[in-house]
């Protein structure tokens, strides 16, 4: 049997709200969900404002941490407390590179970051990968000695999946990280990720509310509702035969949003 790349057992996150008179209060953002990502494999994660899909992202990611369940890479624990190695193994694209890229630092600098505080590998060593992985993102070495904003909107999203890449990821998560551009930039970006993905053999986690763009690109599809999981099945079957309520509703106004277009 294939031991899947990533398996989530029951992972939950719940936050303390306080006190009502003498019992303590909580407010479930997620709760326990469970699933597998195979290698190469993408997987989205789709829902609402609230839904709890960047929740979970943030929780595989490391940015936050999980009140119970169980994250296992390649059959073995991975320790949240453990951030280097979760670093390396799965590393995170956001919806706003013009907020999560620093504007003080040239681009070079920004792709260095994650080798500097995360190997120990010579300045000779993290400049050659970053070059290289500049290319890679379809960008010139030149574009080293850039700020962010002396570049264009693409130009900045392909610098943040580059900044994604530099650790050597198995796993990458975007999160709404298509959703700003326009049409024929996102047609542009989404390509060099299914480049990438053939060519690194990478797995995706797509999280996103928009989907007519992860019906092209992904294999499965997890729908949340208020923190819930209510519907996990491939791509194919989820638009050809939603079996929750709540997903035909999402499928059927995204419907209706693309012919009003």
């Amino acid at each position: 049997m294939t031991i899947p790349l990533l398996k989530v057992n029951d992972l939950y996150k719940r936050y303390d709200t306080g006190y009502r008179g003498f019992s303590r209060q909580y407010n479930d953002a997620l709760a326990p969900v469970s699933f597998e990502l195979q290698r190469g494999e993408t997987l989205a994660i789709v829902g609402e404002a609230g839904s709890g899909k960047s929740t979970l992202a943030r929780i595989l990611v490391g940015a936050e941490p999980r009140s119970g369940g169980e994250i296992f890479f390649e059959g073995e624990a991975l320790d949240s407390r453990d951030i280097k190695q979760r670093c390396r193994l799965i590393r995170m694209i956001f919806q706003d590179p013009n907020t999560s890229l620093n504007p003080r630092l040239t681009i070079g600098q920004l792709l260095d970051e994650p080798l500097r505080f995360n190997t120990k590998m010579s300045a000779q060593s993290r400049h050659t990968q970053v070059v290289d992985t500049l290319r890679k993102v379809g960008l010139l070495p030149e574009h080293a000695e850039f700020y962010p904003h002396m570049i264009s909107e693409g130009q900045k999203q392909r610098v943040a999946v580059a900044r994604a890449l530099m650790l050597n990821p198995k796993i990458i998560i975007a999160d709404e990280a298509l959703t700003a551009l326009d049409l024929s930039v996102r047609s542009q970006i989404l390509n060099l990720l299914l480049k990438l993905q053939k060519d690194l053999g990478l797995s995706y986690i797509f999280v996103s509310h928009n989907l007519n763009i992860i019906r092209h690109v992904s294999d499965k599809i997890m729908v949340l509702h208020k923190g819930v999981m209510v519907e996990k099945a491939p791509t194919e079957q989820i638009f050809n035969s939603p079996q929750h309520e709540y997903t035909q509703r999402l499928i059927q106004e995204q419907s209706l949003f693309v012919h009003k277009r």
